[in-house]
């Protein structure tokens, strides 16, 4: 599919793809729960929509782009994501007030499982160098998202690079929006991490010691760890087929740490896994559509 697809296509609609997410996470301002700051970060996402809408603003400002701006205009979604990400809670509380919607997740749990495997899985397999090894895959998470587009853009493979930006983008903004307008804390909020022989693992304490510096409290359902990294995973089985299978043996690892480790529901990982592999499906397709030429 990605083949009929430009490059210059791909890159349009990663620009559009952007300003239409900053439009629709800039409406949760309009709430009443609203910060302060609202309406700074207000004129940022409207800067943002302007400048992506309208990239020849930014090209008559510097006619002659030098290196280090053209290597920016490739990664500075990539760059951008974590800043987003850190939003999310300032969004989501805008909109619902420190409202989450656990319990009903924690009801499809029960109905889906007959079970809470966030709390009992690790109960049921306290076993260390399981423990660490599913730690571990968690934490690869952030080598699955930047490995491949690192590699093919060093590699020259530049529109590639661009195709998978652009399936990552898909599949962040489409979680996003669920983070914001259907806010759910996760199992770390609501009860005690796993403990036992597993709690003295080295990767079990650096997954803990990264969440609680980097999470953003409402972005659980779907799980975007799961369904970017499966997203990934499959684009890498069309695009770097050598290294595909670790990809798959982390992402695999991951969905299962995010269940054990106490970090999702099991709900959270089924979901974020099928949204995922969806969004990967339809991207090209998408691109095609919002990317063309107007």
């Amino acid at each position: 599919m990605w083949q009929t697809i430009s490059d210059a296509t791909t890159r349009r609609a990663t620009r559009r793809l952007f300003a239409a997410y900053l439009f629709v996470a800039g409406c949760a301002l309009a709430f009443p729960h609203r910060p302060a700051a609202w309406p700074l970060l207000a004129l940022l996402h409207i800067a943002g929509i302007a400048l992506l809408l309208y990239p020849q603003l930014l090209r008559r400002a510097s006619a002659q782009a030098s290196r280090a701006a053209r290597i920016l205009g490739d990664w500075y979604l990539l760059i951008l994501i974590p800043l987003l990400y850190k939003e999310l809670v300032v969004l989501n509380s805008s909109v619902f007030n420190g409202r989450y919607f656990d319990a009903l997740i924690l009801m499809a749990e029960q109905q889906l499982f007959g079970a809470q495997p966030s709390r009992e899985l690790a109960q049921a397999l306290p076993y260390l160098p399981l423990s660490e090894f599913l730690h571990f895959s968690y934490l690869s998470y952030y080598l699955i998202i930047y490995g491949p587009p690192i590699y093919l853009y060093l590699r020259g493979r530049r529109e590639a690079h661009q195709q998978l930006v652009f399936t990552l983008t898909l599949a962040f903004f489409a979680h996003y929006v669920f983070f914001i307008y259907f806010p759910v804390q996760g199992p770390r909020y609501l009860f005690p991490a796993p403990g036992g022989p597993i709690a003295h693992g080295f990767f079990y304490n650096l997954a803990h010691t990264v969440l609680e510096a980097g999470s953003s409290r409402g972005a659980a359902f779907p799980s975007s760890h799961v369904g970017v990294s499966f997203a990934q995973t499959a684009f890498a089985f069309g695009a770097l087929r050598k290294y595909a299978p670790l990809l798959l043996v982390l992402s695999s690892g991951l969905a299962v740490g995010a269940v054990y480790g106490g970090f999702h529901y099991a709900t959270d990982v089924l979901c974020g896994l099928l949204y995922g592999l969806l969004l990967f499906a339809v991207a090209p397709r998408v691109a095609r559509a919002i990317g063309r030429q107007t």
